[in-house]
């Protein structure tokens, strides 16, 4: 027996206020004239019993990576039905969220089951949607159908969002939509959410100018698997774009993607603007980051660990070491505002006998640096243990004063993002 899933990418989204239709995302309309097309309104007032054979599961928001709660909706149809339909069937799918204020937030999508394997036999057919959503209550309606027959089945379900508890960071979510349908485009764009509009805002209310510089680490160690590497960039890869969202009330911010075996920036943009964070910046006159970060974060995926990489440990950590020294400015340096560094990585363990090289910085009370080092999958011994000791980045930021974070989920780095928020604005 063999499931079915529909795959997200073909789902396309409406936000609906006041009875008027408004696309958000995807191509436009799709998802309109499917609620147009079929009566699903008329279903909605019948609350007839279910003609199609189905399930639905509402999971309870969590904060999710990209510092957004998000909730997953889950929608079966069991496989009798398909066997039934398999000849020439359509199947649609229907989401409507509803928040407290009465906007509606609509995502459908349909499967034709005339692409089925003849003979094959199939436990469901699934379909998965993800949500940003914001604390609150509200009203979930979702229905299937057979896109002949309009044969159907209907329900509506109530969803309590509630609120973080404590909140370190409660003015991020300003000016966010209530509900947000999560596209998938697959690595990396699941990864940075590109198709987005919205943008995690944080805002710093620093009295005096500041020079934020933001640098992360993409190249692995030896230690644990490229597997595990990679499983940690879904954690990475957000955590920069809400980095990406610091808003000073005065200074700049900078920001770099650095690969200690090329030594070199793969991204660098010395003058980051928050618009462009969310902007995918199409054609030769676009200017969102996306366009230069698409590249990137592809090469993420192809990331290897050999001999050559392994023998050339030291001369990356002198690399990584010169760059810190760099970006918080030399003692001769015409820039006197305060410099704020924030390193963010998958740990970096490199097996070598000699200790890596430390900054030229003499101490200064206008620097502050920052080390996120960043792993819901930590790499272990050969016991399975986790590492919880300093990293060969630690070791060279910490003489400096570094602040660390070993942050190891979602809640754990919005802790620490508070915390250096509010080192920032008091600078």
């Amino acid at each position: 027996m063999t499931r079915l899933f529909v795959n997200v990418r073909a789902i396309f989204a409406v936000v609906t206020l006041c009875g008027c239709a408004l696309p958000v995302q995807a191509q436009r309309g799709f998802a309109n004239t499917q609620f147009l097309r079929y009566p699903f309104d008329q279903w909605a007032a019948e609350n007839a019993k279910p003609q199609l054979r189905w399930g639905v599961r509402i999971a309870p928001a969590h904060l999710s990576p990209h510092q957004r709660l998000v909730s997953q909706i889950h929608i079966e149809l069991d496989g009798s039905e398909l066997q039934k339909r398999r000849a020439d069937g359509q199947i649609v799918f229907f989401i409507r969220i509803e928040d407290s204020a009465g906007h509606r937030f609509q995502i459908g999508n349909q499967s034709f089951l005339a692409n089925l394997r003849p003979g094959e036999k199939f436990a469901q057919l699934e379909y998965n949607v993800s949500a940003f959503v914001l604390p609150g209550d509200y009203v979930v309606s979702l229905a299937v159908c057979d896109g002949k027959t309009l044969e159907h089945s209907f329900s509506r379900q109530r969803l309590h969002v509630a609120s973080l508890r404590p909140e370190p960071l409660p003015n991020a979510w300003k000016g966010l939509p209530s509900v947000e349908f999560v596209p998938d485009g697959g690595i990396p764009y699941s990864w940075f959410l590109p198709q987005l509009r919205s943008l995690v805002r944080l805002p710093v209310d620093n009295e005096h100018p500041v020079r934020v510089e933001l640098l992360v680490n993409t190249t692995p160690s030896e230690l644990g698997s490229i597997g595990m590497f990679r499983a940690n960039m879904q954690y990475v890869v957000p955590a920069l774009k809400v980095l990406m969202g610091i808003d000073l009330a005065a200074g700049s911010i900078g920001a770099g993607i650095v690969d200690l075996n090329r030594q070199a920036f793969t991204y660098n943009q010395p003058d980051l603007h928050i618009a462009n964070v969310a902007s995918q910046g199409r054609g030769s006159a676009g200017r969102g980051e996306w366009s230069s970060l698409r590249s990137v974060f592809n090469e993420f995926s192809n990331a290897t660990v050999d001999a050559k990489t392994l023998a050339g440990q030291r001369r990356m950590l002198d690399y990584f070491s010169a760059q810190v020294t760099r970006l918080l400015g030399s003692a001769d340096n015409p820039d006197t505002r305060p410099h704020a560094l924030i390193v963010l990585s998958a740990p970096v363990y490199f097996t070598r006998q000699e200790r890596p090289p430390l900054p030229d910085l003499p101490p200064d009370p206008a620097r502050r640096v920052f080390y996120i080092r960043y792993a819901e999958f930590p790499p272990q011994s050969r016991e399975a243990r986790p590492y919880f000791y300093a990293d060969d980045l630690e070791h060279i930021l910490k003489p400096m004063g570094a602040r660390t974070f070993r942050v190891e989920s979602a809640a754990q780095f919005r802790k620490a993002l508070a915390a250096i928020l509010e080192e920032i604005a008091n600078m």
